[in-house]
């Protein structure tokens, strides 16, 4: 099993379930997002947000090192998460706002809506990768 098959599995798993253990297990996940994202930036978010950004480079890293057909679609597909990443690292109080407004209109509904997205992207990453390995 190579290592852009591995990150597919792993990513793709990790976006399809996102609405059951956010939404479907009995916790209130308002109140965990609320203090996940809280108005000031947690110092942890620094370094996950790094470790993530040095994993996308090292995907990248491999593509064009490894020769391994197809890699382009995965890496393509996990450079997305950079975006969230960078918007943490960068423009955090701008993201927590967001998040916020979310949050207090239609009692989380958009939150919801996005959870779907993400579980779809999840599924859409999910076939990519046992189609082409």
């Amino acid at each position: 099993m190579n290592y852009f098959m591995v990150l597919g599995i792993i990513f793709g798993l990790a976006a399809l379930l996102k609405p059951v253990y956010m939404h479907l297990f009995p916790w209130d996940e308002n109140t965990f997002i609320e203090k996940f994202y809280s108005e000031k930036r947690p110092p942890w978010i620094i370094p996950i947000v790094l470790v993530g950004l040095i994993l996308v480079t090292l995907t990248w890293y491999l593509h064009f090192t490894l020769d391994v057909p197809n890699s382009i679609y995965i890496a393509v597909l996990f450079s997305l998460t950079a975006l969230k990443g960078l918007t943490l690292l960068l423009d955090y109080g701008r993201f927590q706002k967001a998040v916020a407004r979310m949050l207090r209109k239609d009692k989380g509904r958009g939150i919801i809506l996005i959870d779907i997205g993400v579980a779809v992207f999840g599924l859409i990453v999910l076939v990519v990768t046992f189609l082409v390995y």
